[in-house]
């Protein structure tokens, strides 16, 4: 199998897409509210707000290209979870903005930027990383089932 070598061009667009990730990754998400079904924060300056539905999800949570909203599993939400629903929205919102808004691919950087951020806001309102991730792969491996 033979290995593809990256162009000059394109060596270069990853590199600048790399860049501006790291850039990102230093501001951050501020003013996080709940309120009803709608969340809303600010990044980067932008006030972004969504509409948060809880329904039986595939994955652990996703959003609408489509509409303002994002879709979050309903196993996540009882109450001893609920700054893992706050996280998981938080992710959610910021993928979906970056991806949108600045075109990075969603399953790479936005996804990526997305995590730490969750990570951070998880740690500001004292979340425990830890617990949360395995709620999520939980979630996500349906205890085996794929």
């Amino acid at each position: 199998m033979k290995k593809r070598r990256l162009t000059k061009e394109a060596a270069r667009k990853r590199a600048l897409c790399h860049a501006f990730a790291k850039l990102l990754l230093r501001y951050p998400v501020k003013h996080v509210k709940f309120s009803g079904n709608k969340c809303s924060l600010v990044f980067l300056g932008n006030k972004i707000s969504d509409k948060v539905t809880r329904k039986r999800e595939p994955h652990v949570a996703e959003w609408s290209r489509r509409r303002k909203e994002i879709f979050i599993d309903k196993k996540i939400t009882p109450g001893d979870r609920r700054k893992s629903f706050k996280a998981l929205c938080v992710h959610e919102i910021l993928e979906k903005f970056l991806t949108e808004k600045f075109g990075l691919r969603a399953n790479i950087e936005a996804h990526e930027i997305a995590t730490q951020k969750e990570k951070e806001y998880l740690k500001s309102i004292s979340g425990n990383w830890r617990s949360h991730s395995l709620i999520v792969y939980w979630d996500w491996h349906r205890m085996g089932e794929h």
